[in-house]
């Protein structure tokens, strides 16, 4: 008898798309009930649309451990120094001549046609190689590597989308620590961690101990201490703080420039700017926190769940 240990799903993201009256869930009770009668762990691999099929309801996110494989951030620098490790190592074992030192002095180059994704990379490279090997060729370089690159537009998309993809799962562990605050109230800090001062907030410790006596009486009398209070020119305006949105916005120029909509709504502080495409991208500058609370209602491009949309009038 065959004594599986471990069964790989791949492109699982396709659990989710079922037919009517069927749905997702569906497909992960059938998964889980079949996890339980075989005793045997089921990997599943796939694009960031698994991301929603793991979390559709509590039995499915309590059986499930997100192991996220992350591109190469080349605005990182270990992990650039780790991406063009992993390049060495496919220039090293290609079966032409190569001069490795001269092209891993395009790192750079090479980090940002395949997006930091290593299989991108590596699919480049074999197809690259696979087409000088039928030529006769014997030297792999920047020329032949240019030739077999993704195009402008299939690279644009990509980025795309793996953006969209990792501010998806960015927003979703904020959200359920957000929700986790405001279901539980102050959460006990990690043990190990120094324990967060909550008095400059105003807010009262009131689970320090299970056998600390509250007291309730009203008789207690408080005095201020004796201090100065700033008047006048003094007292100094507190400086707005800076929005912590990196910039990117993962709308694709065409589609931005046909709506004929510019103005574009910070996706953290709602901020609003009107935006120009430049080499294809499309980046919110650098701005302060706004600071009313008044609803924008001018028609914007706004970010939704997981993608943006043109919203209002």
């Amino acid at each position: 008898m065959l004594r599986v240990q471990v069964v790989f799903v791949d492109e699982a993201q396709h659990l989710m798309y079922v037919d009517t009256p069927h749905k997702p869930t569906a497909q992960l009770d059938w998964l889980k009930t079949f996890t339980e009668e075989t005793n045997v762990l089921h990997v599943l691999v796939g694009n960031f649309d698994l991301y929603d099929c793991c979390h559709l309801n509590a039995q499915a996110a309590r059986r499930t451990r997100d192991l996220p494989f992350h591109r190469y951030h080349l605005n990182n620098k270990t992990e650039c120094e780790e991406f063009a490790t992993a390049l060495r190592t496919f220039l090293e074992e290609a079966p032409l001549e190569v001069d490795v030192d001269g092209l891993l002095e395009h790192w750079r180059w090479f980090g940002e046609w395949s997006l930091g994704c290593i299989g991108v990379l590596g699919d480049w490279l074999v197809e690259t190689v696979d087409d000088l090997c039928k030529r006769g060729e014997t030297t792999l370089t920047i020329e032949a590597l240019e030739r077999h690159a993704l195009q402008p537009d299939q690279r644009a998309r990509m980025e795309i989308e793996a953006h969209t993809g990792e501010r998806k799962v960015e927003l979703g562990k904020t959200k359920g620590e957000e929700d986790l605050k405001r279901l539980l109230g102050n959460l006990a800090p990690l043990p190990g961690t120094p324990p967060l001062d909550q008095s400059a907030n105003g807010a009262s410790d009131s689970s320090a101990s299970p056998n600390q006596a509250v007291s309730t009486g009203s008789n207690t009398r408080i005095e201020r201490a004796a201090t100065r209070d700033l008047v006048g020119d003094q007292v100094k305006p507190a400086k707005t703080p800076k929005c912590p949105f990196p910039g990117i916005v993962a709308i694709e120029a065409k589609r931005f420039l046909e709506s004929g909509i510019k103005l574009v709504e910070c996706p953290d502080c709602l901020r609003t700017r009107s935006l120009e495409p430049h080499n294809g991208v499309l980046r919110f500058p650098s701005h302060e926190k706004r600071k009313t609370h008044t609803p924008n209602t001018d028609q914007r491009w706004a970010m939704g769940e997981t993608a943006w949309d043109l919203v209002g009038r």
